[in-house]
């Protein structure tokens, strides 16, 4: 472990960890203080509404432990909310489900499948629930921590948000540099929140997981590809313009929606919403901008009914220029006519990408074919 890593653990470890209990039993939050109260920073709520909105206020929050049956929002819907957050920190939580003798194990297997991270059953001593809050806490101080130097996203092997917006920063600098186009696909997962229940985390886990192979599959090796949210992934396609930017969406859109999947005989829809974004200007310092722009792109399609594709294209060439190619079409005729009109150097950046074109027309040949074109290659 890097020493600035330990070293930002070590801090976080001085500070008193925040627990927040959430009970609408006022004896139970005040045993649970008295019990907490000398090693942990303990702050209370009175039904998994009050709950859920210090939550999403209070980002030094670390543990959650939470009762099931509570008004205005049981467990199962406090559980659903944070596990379906848009922010990671927040889906992340250890949520600790408090049970009674009310809660057989059936709604145990439902809070567990909604995302739990552990129980602890009433009465509880303070030895098993101060065990908990420190093994909790200290789990989650250093996943926290490793998640900020991180440049992958755990679940799918993605780029993880931070390095995506690096990759993307770089994939506009060079469009800038050599006057290529660009296009940005948001994608996400249509109704996911709905699936979640049905599925669970686990299901809803494999869901990504699955998404993200078909995406992985379907762009090139030197684009970039990040997952951004809980069911929302990007990709940045320098070189890439309008046209083979939507096909390449639909290709996806098409792929997803073949999934088969079904639960107690029930068919489920599963699909994704796309929104290409093609801008004008480019720059390192507009890659804010561009994801703005993407996600305004997705939203039109997910509020078209989602399972398609909308476009938002700025860009102002009137024709192709030499040199650039398609995301799913690459121009070996144009390549070469830059090449002899501006020198190596003005193609030096696409070469890697012509080669890896033509790589399956190698593999294709027999070996006497190889043969005679390395001869011919010698002799010229």
């Amino acid at each position: 472990m890097s020493e600035a890593v330990q070293t930002s653990i070590d801090s976080d470890a001085e500070s008193q960890t925040r627990i927040l209990l959430i009970d609408d039993s006022k004896v139970m939050r005040k045993s649970a203080v008295k019990m907490l109260g000398a090693e942990f920073d303990v702050v209370v709520a009175e039904d998994g509404q009050q709950g859920l909105d210090m939550i999403l206020g209070d980002s030094s929050i670390q543990v959650v432990f939470t009762d099931l049956n509570m008004p205005k929002m049981n467990g199962y819907q406090l559980l659903e909310a944070v596990r379906t957050s848009q922010d990671e920190g927040v889906r992340n939580l250890p949520v600790i489900v408090v049970t009674g003798a009310e809660n057989d194990d059936e709604a145990k297997e439902q809070a567990l499948n909604q995302g739990a991270t552990d129980f602890i059953t009433k009465p509880f001593n303070s030895t098993d629930l101060k065990a908990r809050a420190h093994a909790h806490a200290t789990y989650q101080r250093n996943t926290k921590t490793l998640q900020q130097v991180a440049s992958v996203d755990a679940l799918t092997g993605l780029n993880n948000e931070r390095s995506f917006d690096e990759h993307l920063q770089k994939d506009l600098s060079f469009v800038a540099r050599h006057n290529h186009e660009i296009a940005l696909m948001m994608v996400e997962i249509d109704n996911f929140n709905d699936l979640f229940l049905k599925i669970g985390r686990k299901g809803a886990d494999s869901l990504v997981q699955q998404v993200a192979k078909v995406l992985t599959k379907n762009v090139r090796k030197e684009d970039g590809l990040g997952r951004l949210g809980l069911a929302r992934f990007a990709a940045s396609l320098p070189t890439a313009g309008p046209e083979g930017a939507t096909r390449l969406a639909e290709r996806i859109c098409q792929t997803v929606s073949g999934f088969k999947a079904k639960l107690r005989g029930e068919v489920l829809q599963i699909s994704v919403s796309i929104g290409v974004y093609v801008p004008c200007d480019k720059g390192s310092d507009l890659s804010e901008a561009c994801l703005q722009k993407a996600e305004q792109a997705l939203r039109s399609a997910v509020e078209a009914g989602g399972n398609q594709v909308q476009a938002l294209v700025e860009s102002t060439s009137a024709a192709r220029e030499p040199g650039l190619q398609d995301v799913t079409d690459f121009s070996i005729d144009a390549l070469l006519l830059t090449l002899s009109e501006n020198g190596v150097a003005a193609i030096e950046d696409q070469i890697p990408l012509a080669m890896q074109r033509l790589l399956p027309l190698w593999q294709a040949l027999s070996a006497e074919q190889r043969s005679a074109v390395l001869s011919q290659i010698e002799s010229s």
